[in-house]
């Protein structure tokens, strides 16, 4: 059993990991807010379908920092955010022009397996931001919906 003074030093310890695990979270959700900003997008689904790589490359900048936010917000569970760090190296193969046909389907087959969480934290993300960032998180969600088919 731990002395008073060992378990007054686990609860400092662990309230530190608490404070810097919130400012994580929130500098995390700062980059998605500023990634949002910064983007245009463009595509009409309604007109007409889009080549996939010209929709990923206007999504996969804001797309990255959601699919991070949503492994480090820890509700998705561990095979899902397993799942999620494999489109996030995908992505970034894709995004870099160095993927094959191969890796842009194993992409969206996996991110297929794990949009419904990640749909989950945008719609949480949306309830903290303004209009306008609903907006284009609310494409996000349209497009994703798009690539996985749904």
């Amino acid at each position: 059993m731990p002395t008073k003074e060992e378990r007054k030093q686990l609860r400092k310890q662990k309230r530190a990991e608490r404070k810097e695990f919130k400012k994580l979270k929130k500098g995390k959700f700062n980059d998605i807010v500023s990634a949002v900003t910064r983007s245009k997008i463009d595509i009409d689904l309604d007109v007409a379908e889009p080549k996939f790589v010209t929709a990923f490359n206007q999504v996969w900048p804001i797309l990255k920092p959601i699919l991070e936010y949503a492994e480090m917000v820890r509700l998705t569970g561990p095979g899902a955010d397993k799942a999620i760090r494999i489109v996030i190296e995908l992505g970034e193969r894709i995004s870099t022009g160095a993927a094959s046909d191969a890796e842009e389907s194993a992409f969206i087959g996996t991110l297929d397996t794990i949009w419904e969480p990640v749909k989950t934290v945008l719609g949480i993300l949306a309830t903290f931001t303004d209009d306008k960032v609903d907006e284009v998180l609310n494409k996000i969600v349209e497009i994703g919906d798009w690539i996985t088919g749904e």
